[in-house]
């Protein structure tokens, strides 16, 4: 992890889902009863119950045995499913900001005491996002290793692909404790600039494009564009998913101006 980036995630945390799924001790409160020190309810004393936690004056007021039961603490299993192909590293501000995202999130996760994994879409866990290459198109979202059960889990993309997106999405989101999707786009890819007659070259299948960058065919990319983002929103909110759209940028500058907008994090 880049010590920009470091610096960056340290002044935040993950906000978690209201009711987490179940998880390993840790500092987050799950649903079950556990060894937190937030009270949850009391049950009747049965023989064998820790004395500690017999509630003497409910017993003085009823005469009657009760034990309190104390929320679980549960450290949060992070998911991390980022985008490999080659659009994603576009530009060397993109494929930075690509890492930078994936060891933030990393990191967080760690920071809850919890246990991040990698996955690359269509592909398998990644022991370290550093070490990724990216290659070929992204048509594929949902990694050939399984997720993990009741996971939190993150979507790193740019969606510059033409599946449909939605089966995939509800495929990540099915027994997901929450899926936050974050669509990381280059500020080029965005706001393209005119540039006359150039040569175009596909970063996943290196054909070539002539075309003439006018301002007509500026805006026909954008309406395209605007289309595919609409489409992939409308599927992340169907599944009950988190959206946040990230420009390529400093890490600073993606967690404040995106992430924290989303609610994905919060100032620690």
């Amino acid at each position: 992890m880049r010590p920009e980036c470091e610096a960056a995630a340290s002044v935040y945390r993950l906000v978690l889902p209201t009711t987490p799924a179940s998880g390993r001790a840790g500092e987050r409160l799950g649903k079950a009863t556990g060894s937190s020190l937030e009270f949850m309810d009391f049950r009747d004393y049965a023989p064998g119950d820790d004395l500690r936690h017999v509630d003497w004056r409910t017993y003085a007021r009823t005469d009657q045995l009760k034990i309190r039961l104390f929320r679980e603490e549960i450290s949060p299993a992070l998911d991390i499913v980022c985008d490999l192909s080659a659009s994603m590293a576009v530009t060397e501000a993109k494929e930075r900001a690509t890492r930078d995202l994936v060891a933030a999130f990393a990191f967080w996760a760690r920071a809850s005491a919890g246990s991040p994994r990698i996955y690359a879409t269509g592909g398998p866990t990644l022991p370290d996002i550093d070490a990724a290459r990216f290659a070929g198109a992204g048509d594929e979202l949902v990694p050939r290793t399984p997720l993990r059960a009741r996971s939190l889990r993150v979507l790193i993309s740019d969606f510059l692909f033409p599946a449909d997106p939605r089966p995939m999405i509800r495929r990540l989101a099915s027994d997901a404790s929450h899926l936050w999707v974050v669509q990381l786009l280059d500020g080029w890819e965005l706001e393209p600039e005119r540039a006359g007659t150039l040569t175009l070259v596909d970063c996943e299948d290196e054909k070539q494009l002539d075309i003439n960058l006018d301002a007509a065919r500026i805006t026909a990319y954008k309406q395209r564009l605007q289309r595919l983002i609409d489409s992939a929103v409308a599927a992340v909110r169907g599944a009950g998913a988190t959206w946040a759209s990230v420009v390529a940028n400093g890490p600073a500058e993606m967690f404040r101006g995106s992430l924290l907008a989303q609610r994905i994090v919060e100032p620690t």
